[in-house]
Order: C-alpha cells, then structure tokens, then sequence
C-alpha cells in the first residue's frame, strides 16, 4: 500500500476489531514507560559515543526500527543523510513497538537546546496509517531552557533562512501543544533538498484526534543527546481492511538527518468459531461489565 497525504476521511476501527486486536498483544510484554529512559527499549543512551542501540527489547512489541548512530562529538562537516550538519542533527535511532491498540514510539537525537536558537530546530512528526496522515506536535521552546517538555506544553515553530540555519522562533497556536495529535494539517518542507515537510502548522479544517503520552527529554538526559518518548492509543485510527501501513518519520526543521520506521498491523475482524462464541462474548460481558463499574548545513 503506497502511503499518501489524504484528510478526507477518517478510520474507526469497529468494537468486534478493537477485541482482536486487544487480544493480539505480545504475551508478557514488557510494560515501556513514558520517561525518556529508554532502557525498557534494551537501548543505553550516554555521551561520547556510549550508546548502545544493538541488543533492542525482544518482549516490548517491538514492529520496527532504524539506527544510524553518527559520532557524538563529530563537528559541523560530519556526514549525516541526506546532509551534513555533525551530531546537532544527527536523528540516531527510532523504534516502535505495538502493544495492543497501544503504539509506543522511542526518537534519539543529537539536537539539544543548548544548540542555541541559531541551531535548535526540531522538526514535528509525521505519523501515517493507511492513506491518512497524521501529525504530532513535538515543541522545543527557543533553545535556551534544556529542561524536558512534556504534553501540554506550548508548542513551537521555526523559521529557517534558504541554508537551513533558524532565523527565529515563535509559539504555535493554543491549541497545538506538545504530544497534541492532528489529521488535515498544513506541512512546512524543510529548506535543502530534498525538502521534505518537516514542521506541522494546524489551520481552520484540522482536527485534533488525540493526545500522546509524550516526553522531549532535550539535554535533561545526557549532555549529548535529546530523546522523544510517546504513547498512543491508535484505537480509532485503525484502516478495518485486514492490513494497515504505519509511517513514522522525523527529521530536524533544516532536514539535516532523516528518520523513518514502516510497518503493517493486523485489524482484520475474525469471527469466532462455532462453540467460542459464548466463551468470546462472555469476555466481552465482562469487559463491559468492568466498565460500568468503573539541519542545519556545513
């Protein structure tokens, strides 16, 4: 399935569908917490190149990931893909996992606010499942607070001058804060080619989806490397047609580095056989029953 930018419809993925897919959850998955620790992914973030992406968790639901570690301490002319711009930029590692309708995502980055307005620049993230994409607010502030940020913060925008440098920073509008989710947004492209859209605007047609359990860690974690950390509930936005294609991708504002994980989950609603009916929907009584209860260039 080719993923392409559409916005006229959305997914739901219907009540019988959500049951499977609840119940395809890897057995004794790991619980992954929203903290920008990435140990619970199997990965050692440190400085001076002490990460360690090799020995990812096997038991997290992991679907997919990607790792392109530069050198930590390399300057400006180090070589990224598709430009230079050394570990400011360098988008290290992406990985998701899917844990029932819950997808997790895990970005590591060298591009920390202490970068400096003139280099901070983070770009947003692209989510697409099936046909429709989707976009997630990831903040960043203007550079001179390396605090972490989590959602519900302000969220932010970047203008870059035609080499990718920032030329100044503003606030997004109210409503599109940091892990705020989002179908028929504008795309800013990043300025060197091949300008890909790198920074989500909201305009009078968007609508908001959902919130992630989010994190940008910045340089709260490690002097080297910032980290982006989420979880969301992917429940209504789910295609129903057997096979879904997730995308997620990231990159700085400039496009410096890029970062892209592809996948495909099962949605596909399976009748019960004939003698499990009761047992199936016996468990979903119970459910319902609990319920009620309660870049920049060189």
């Amino acid at each position: 399935m080719r993923v392409t930018e559409i916005f006229s419809r959305q997914f739901h993925l219907p009540a019988a569908a959500l049951c499977i897919a609840m119940m395809a959850a890897p057995a004794g998955a790991a619980t992954i917490t929203i903290d920008g620790d990435l140990s619970d992914w199997g990965i050692t973030v440190a400085d001076n190149n002490g990460s360690n992406f090799s020995s990812l968790a096997t038991n997290i639901g992991l679907k997919a990931s990607f790792v392109e570690d530069q050198n930590d301490t390399a300057g400006d002319g180090g070589q990224l893909g598709p430009n230079a711009g050394g570990q400011k930029y360098d988008a290290e590692f992406l990985g998701a996992a899917l844990q029932g309708t819950m997808l997790y995502v895990a970005i590591v980055t060298g591009q920390r606010p202490d970068n400096g307005l003139y280099r901070f620049a983070p770009g947003d993230i692209r989510l697409n499942i099936g046909a429709i994409s989707y976009g997630i607010e990831v903040g960043g502030g203007d550079g001179t607070d390396g605090s972490a940020i989590t959602q519900g913060a302000a969220g932010s925008t970047y203008n870059l001058n035609s080499n990718g440098f920032t030329s100044s920073y503003g606030t997004t509008a109210a409503a599109q804060t940091a892990g705020s989710v989002w179908v028929g947004t504008d795309w800013i492209n990043d300025p060197i080619a091949p300008q890909e859209p790198a920074q989500m605007s909201i305009n009078g047609t968007s609508t908001q989806v959902g919130t992630a359990n989010y994190v940008y860690t910045r340089n709260s974690v490690t002097s080297q490397h910032a980290i982006i950390e989420l979880a969301l509930d992917v429940t209504n936005l789910l295609d129903e047609d057997g096979e879904t294609l997730i995308g997620i991708h990231w990159s700085p504002s400039c496009g410096n580095d890029i970062v892209s994980a592809l996948f495909t989950v099962s949605t596909e609603i399976q009748v019960p056989e004939p003698g499990s009916s009761l047992v199936w929907l016996a468990g979903f009584g119970a459910l319902a029953g609990l319920r009620y209860r309660r870049k920049r260039r060189a």
